[in-house]
C-alpha cells in the first residue's frame, strides 16, 4: 500500500478489519439461527453462508462508510444538529445494509426470493444488521472523539501509571481571535475556528500526527519523536498547513470574509503521560516540553513569524533540500531561566510563509 496516502492506508486497514469482524459475526448469527430455525441445511452450509453474508454486508457497509466520510455531503450532514445528523446517518446505513443483504441473497441463495416469508426474514436480518453496525458506528465515533491511540491505551491500561515518552508537540494558535470575535461575532468566530481546525486535521493526520486537544482558538498536535523526525514529517506538516490554507483561500473569503492567520510553536522532548480525571478521563502530558512549546508559539507573534522551532529539535531532523533554516539564536521565554536557541524554516524558493498579523 506504499502508493497510497497515510489516511487512505488507515481507511483500507479499518475496512479490512471491519469486513473480517463482520464475517465472524455473520458466522455466529447463522449458527444461532441454525439452532432456532428448522431449515433443511447442513451445519457447513450455515457456516459458509453466514460467513459470506457477513463478509459481503460488512465489506459493503465499511466501503460506503469510508468512501462517504469526508465528502461534501457527509460534512453537510455532520453540521446538522446531533439528532438530525444521527437519524440521517442511521437511515443511510440502513439503506446500504438493506442493499447489501439483497445482493448477498441474490448471490448466495436466490431461491429465497420466492419464500412467502421473504419480507419478514429480510426485515429481521436488516434489523440485526443495523443494530450491529450501530455498535460499529459507536466505536468509530468514540475513536474519533478521543483518538485511536488514546482509546487503545485506555483499554489496555497503559497509562494507569505515568509513563515517560519522547514526543514532539505543535501548538497552533489562531491569530487575532479577539479582533475576529468583534468582526464575526461569537457564532461566526466559532464557525471559522471549527472549519479551520476541521481542515487542519486532514493535514496533520496525513503527516502522522494526532490531535491532543483543542483549547479555545488553539489546537495541540503531537507525534512520537521517531515519527516526527522521520523524513522531517513535523516540518513538512507545517508547510502542508500553509498550502492547505492557500488552496482554500477563496472558500474562506467567501464564507467568512477573510483568510485565517495563525502562529505555530514546535518543540520536542521528554514528557510524562498519564491518565487524569474521574467523571471525564483523558491522557495528559506533563513536563517542560509542553510549557516550552506554548511559549514558542507566543514568541512567534513577537517576532512576526509564522512559526518557531527549537534548535534542539531541529538538530535531530535531517532537513530536506527544499527547506532552509534561519536561526534567531537564544531568545528569552517566560518561565525559563536560560535563553532557548530557536529557528524558523522557510522553503528555499520562498522568502516566507503566511505570517500571522
Amino acid at each position: 500500500m506504499e502508493g497510497f496516502s497515510r489516511k487512505t492506508r488507515r481507511k483500507l486497514r479499518a475496512w479490512l478489519v471491519i469486513t473480517l469482524i463482520s464475517g465472524v459475526v455473520g458466522t455466529l448469527y447463522a449458527l444461532l439461527l441454525a439452532d432456532l430455525i428448522d431449515y433443511d441445511m447442513q451445519p457447513w452450509d450455515w457456516f459458509w453462508q453466514g460467513t459470506c453474508y457477513g463478509l459481503i454486508v460488512g465489506g459493503m457497509w465499511a466501503g460506503f462508510h469510508y468512501l462517504f466520510t469526508d465528502t461534501r455531503a457527509e460534512r453537510a450532514i455532520r453540521w446538522l444538529p446531533f439528532l438530525s445528523s444521527w437519524l440521517v446517518k442511521t437511515a443511510l446505513n440502513g439503506l446500504v445494509i438493506g442493499i447489501a443483504l439483497l445482493i448477498s441473497r441474490a448471490l448466495l441463495s436466490p431461491d429465497m426470493f420466492g419464500d412467502p416469508d421473504f419480507v419478514v426474514l429480510f426485515l429481521r436480518d436488516a434489523g440485526v444488521g443495523v443494530a450491529i453496525f450501530l455498535v460499529f458506528m459507536f466505536v468509530i465515533q468514540v475513536r474519533s472523539l478521543v483518538g485511536g491511540r488514546v482509546l487503545a491505551n485506555f483499554l489496555l491500561g497503559r497509562y494507569n501509571k505515568p509513563q515517560k515518552e519522547d514526543r514532539v508537540f505543535m501548538f497552533l494558535d489562531l491569530a487575532d481571535s479577539t479582533q475576529l470575535a468583534q468582526e464575526l461575532g461569537d457564532r461566526g468566530t466559532h464557525a471559522l475556528i471549527s472549519r479551520f481546525f476541521f481542515d487542519i486535521d486532514f493535514v496533520t493526520v496525513e503527516h502522522g500526527a494526532e490531535t491532543h486537544r483543542y483549547i479555545g482558538d488553539q489546537v495541540v498536535v503531537s507525534w512520537p519523536m521517531e515519527k516526527a523526525i522521520e523524513h522531517a514529517a513535523c516540518i513538512r506538516c507545517l508547510f502542508a498547513i500553509e498550502d492547505m490554507v492557500a488552496a482554500k483561500e477563496k472558500r474562506y473569503r467567501t464564507k467568512f470574509g477573510l483568510v485565517p492567520g495563525y502562529r505555530i510553536g514546535l518543540h520536542g522532548g521528554t514528557v510524562v503521560a498519564g491518565e487524569c480525571g474521574s467523571s471525564k478521563q483523558e491522557i495528559v502530558y506533563f513536563g517542560d516540553t509542553i510549557n516550552t512549546t506554548a511559549r514558542l508559539e507566543k514568541k512567534s507573534k513577537e517576532l512576526g513569524l509564522p512559526f518557531l522551532i527549537s534548535d534542539s529539535l531541529l538538530d535531530r531532523i535531517e532537513l530536506p533540500d527544499e527547506f532552509v533554516a534561519e536561526s534567531f539564536g537564544g531568545v528569552e521565554l517566560r518561565g525559563r531561566d536560560r535563553p532557548l536557541d530557536v529557528s524558523t524554516v522557510r522553503r528555499t524558493d520562498s522568502p516566507g510563509g503566511r505570517a500571522a498579523a
